[in-house]
Formats: C-alpha cells, structure tokens, sequence
C-alpha cells in the first residue's frame, strides 16, 4: 500500500469513528493485511498524537503536559472499567 492510500483509509477510518459506524471501520480495515492494519493503526496514534499536543499547546502546555493528560485519561479509563466488573 502507498502512502496516500494508507492515508486515505486511515482518513476514512476516523470518519467512519467521528459517526459513530465502528462497523464501517471495521470493514475498511477488513481486507487489508496485517502489515497494512499496523501501518493504519500507526499513522491512527500519530494523529492522536498531533491532536493532544495541538491541545495542550492551545491551554499553554508542551509535550510533556500533553503526555500528563494523556496518562491521566489512561488511568481515568482504567479506574472506569474496574467499577464496571
């Protein structure tokens, strides 16, 4: 797969997010092989990345503020689904 269609699915994957249609996503990765799953995933993280640092730079942080917020909302996560069992 190039890149610009590994753009192009990854784009179409968070859309498919965005919307609320995980099924679709699900069949845009469906016949990809794992390789280019991994690649999609990859470039997904990167996205999120960007977005996060993007964010905290907007409120006056850094990279380091973004990575904070983000192990915030890790154990966030994890603190929901334990009172969930």
């Amino acid at each position: 797969m190039s890149d610009f269609e590994w753009d192009r699915t990854t784009m179409a994957v968070v859309a498919s997010a965005l919307a609320g249609d995980s099924d679709g996503a699900v069949e845009l990765l469906r016949p990809l092989s794992q390789r280019d799953v991994c690649h999609v995933a990859v470039r997904l993280a990167a996205m999120a990345a960007d977005a996060l640092i993007i964010a905290a730079e907007e409120t006056g942080g850094d990279r380091e503020e973004a990575l904070a917020r983000w192990q915030e909302r890790i154990l966030q996560h994890e603190v929901e689904r334990d009172g969930e069992r």
